[in-house]
């Protein structure tokens, strides 16, 4: 590169010297021109290729920046989608709870028991499977109420879904019907092994009952029924409900089979 300066510089020196032959001076100077004509024009399109450069450089630079900016806005989006569906699911599960789950006495609820109950009639009619329902009803819940307040009354009905659930078998399942009565199902069980259970269950609620002096003694009533195949629901528990009217009936703190 450090040629082409001194190059010039003898080009112009021999421009400049009048003795040289007229028509060499005049080729000369037109090369001359044209060289010059073509450095400035190199010279634009090196200025042109630098701008160039730099721009794509610094688009570049901006895409990329836009990039990670994008990227960070994703991340973040997920994290929220991620807490927001934790959040569905727990709600989900709250609500499934409240939808099935009786809040007083943990245990499941009407709503819950009686989906369970349809789910087993159709597996005794589909294989031909016995099973039993127990009504039970806590004998002068109201006199409990009245005389020591309705919050000895959802003591009571606590120890009572307590002991109901501690004495029933690994299958079988105990609701809060409503109010002070309780249901329980009793799957591949025939009336009179429903009838033991039931008393056996009638009796630790009595004997559970006779150990809390904060409370009134508390028995319960029991009306039981086993399933007839091509009977719906409804009939089922008309008759375990007369089944348990007739232990009131009979003197209360009694299980009665039908």
């Amino acid at each position: 590169m450090s040629e082409i300066p001194d190059l010039e510089a003898r080009i112009e020196a021999l421009l400049r010297d009048n003795a040289a032959d007229p028509a060499v001076l005049a080729l000369l100077q037109e090369l001359y021109d044209r060289y010059r004509t073509q450095e400035r024009l190199l010279d634009r399109l090196t200025h042109i290729s630098d701008r160039f450069q730099r721009a794509e450089r610094d688009r570049g630079q901006s895409y990329a920046e836009n990039y990670q900016r994008k990227v960070r806005q994703i991340e973040k989006i997920v994290r929220i989608s991620d807490q927001y569906q934790s959040m569905l699911r727990d709600l989900n599960d709250r609500l499934h709870t409240i939808s099935t789950q009786d809040e007083l006495t943990g245990l499941p609820n009407r709503r819950f028991m009686q989906a369970r109950l349809t789910q087993e009639i159709a597996q005794a009619e589909r294989n031909g499977s016995d099973f039993c329902i127990a009504l039970a009803d806590i004998d002068r819940f109201k006199a409990i109420n009245d005389s020591c307040g309705h919050a000895a009354g959802d003591t009571a009905l606590a120890q009572v879904a307590e002991a109901l659930a501690g004495n029933l078998r690994e299958y079988d399942v105990c609701a809060r019907w409503g109010g002070e009565e309780f249901l329980m199902l009793f799957p591949g069980c025939g009336g009179e092994a429903a009838l033991v259970l039931g008393e056996r269950i009638r009796n630790a609620i009595e004997a559970d009952a006779s150990r809390r002096p904060d409370l009134p003694p508390i028995t319960v009533s029991m009306g039981l029924t086993q399933f007839r195949p091509g009977e719906n629901l409804d009939a089922t528990l008309k008759r375990a409900d007369d089944a348990l009217y007739a232990a009131k009936a009979a003197g209360r703190n009694r299980a009665v089979l039908a």
